[in-house]
């Protein structure tokens, strides 16, 4: 589909990413941003060009909605009757039961979804029932639905599955992701377990409160996009410790404490590892790099110097991939059931 005219945008959830992700928006010429929402009652009437600007994107907001400045608003229903955007960029929580109800407003209206929600790249490892719930009713409205990022969405899944398309097999997927936490914004270092004692980082791992979320999505993802027929996903998450005090712009690591996060993710199939996904994420890592090893015929290495910085690109690949979700068909979807997202301007 080559429709030239700008999809009308809603920004959802204001947050760091979702800041980022609006800012980008404002300044294609492919979207037309013309309403935000977020819960915060502190932000609520703000103009959304000054939220913009006043998170370091001066001048961001050129392109903002011609009909007048946007303010936001709380009632994300409200929202969407007012407004009939053609899509929702969504960035509220990392967790479909925290998402599932703002799905479903948009999937009842017709309205189509990108999202930076973890657990919606593939919604049904660990919620089958509502992920089916929520396909259903994009169905029958008529909506698009993606959950898509960096990690995941991108450098440890999908980045494999298209590097399969030059092989005649592949037998096995490993990749490995290295990032230097302390370049990376607040909430990140703080969800990695930055600064904490490791007994404070175990009890809230116990309790699912902390670590990378995503892992067990990325492997799932690729056992079903190379046929891998995994019979068992599985993750660990450890921290690593410091051996030196690092500092961050926002926080302290002493000697001993945590400095970040070990998250490993596993699939396997006939009794063998056949995909593996490490991610050490903490203040402090060396060499930060991704890096994806296809095991087949033939051999594939792929290695990204210096790592893809994930605060930016996941706001790239968000707004990169509205129209493709836009043009695909309805229900929940994910990166494998949409055309490859590209460059928007």
């Amino acid at each position: 589909m080559n429709d030239p005219r700008p999809l009308r945008t809603l920004a959802v959830g204001l947050g760091p990413i979702g800041i980022a992700a609006t800012r980008l928006a404002l300044s294609r010429r492919s979207l037309a941003v013309v309403g935000a929402v977020d819960l915060d009652p502190a932000k609520e009437g703000a103009e959304l060009a000054s939220l913009v600007n006043a998170d370091g994107g001066a001048g961001a907001a050129s392109r903002a909605h011609n009909d007048g400045a946007v303010h936001v608003e709380r009632d994300l229903e409200r929202a969407l009757d007012r407004l009939a955007p053609d899509l929702v960029l969504l960035c509220t929580s990392s967790f479909l039961p925290a998402v599932r109800a703002d799905l479903l407003r948009c999937a009842a209206r017709g309205v189509d979804v990108v999202s930076s929600c973890e657990e919606l790249l593939f919604p049904a490892l660990q919620h089958p029932d509502m992920a089916a719930e929520i396909d259903e009713a994009a169905r029958q409205g008529g909506a698009s639905i993606l959950g898509t990022g960096v990690n995941p969405g991108f450098i440890l899944d999908f980045v494999p599955v298209i590097a399969s398309a030059v092989a005649y097999d592949v037998t096995g997927v490993r990749g490995v992701r290295v990032v230097d936490a302390g370049k990376r914004r607040l909430p990140l270092q703080k969800k990695v377990g930055a600064a904490m004692t490791e007994r404070e980082f175990r009890d809230l791992v116990a309790q699912g409160k902390l670590g990378h979320i995503g892992m067990r999505e990325s492997v799932a993802l690729v056992g079903r996009a190379l046929g891998l027929e995994l019979e068992d996903v599985a993750q660990t998450v450890a921290p690593v410790i410091a051996t030196e005090e690092r500092r961050t712009p926002f926080l302290t690591v002493a000697p001993g404490a945590v400095a970040g996060i070990h998250n490993r993710g596993i699939g396997r199939s006939g009794g063998r590892t056949v995909v593996e996904l490490d991610l050490k994420m903490f203040v402090g890592a060396l060499d930060p790099r991704d890096e994806i090893f296809l095991d087949g015929d033939p051999p594939v290495h792929l290695r990204f110097e210096g790592g893809i910085f994930g605060d930016s690109a996941t706001a790239a690949i968000l707004v990169n991939s509205a129209r493709q979700v836009v043009d695909a068909r309805p229900g929940l979807l994910t990166v494998l059931d949409i055309a490859p997202p590209r460059l928007a301007r």
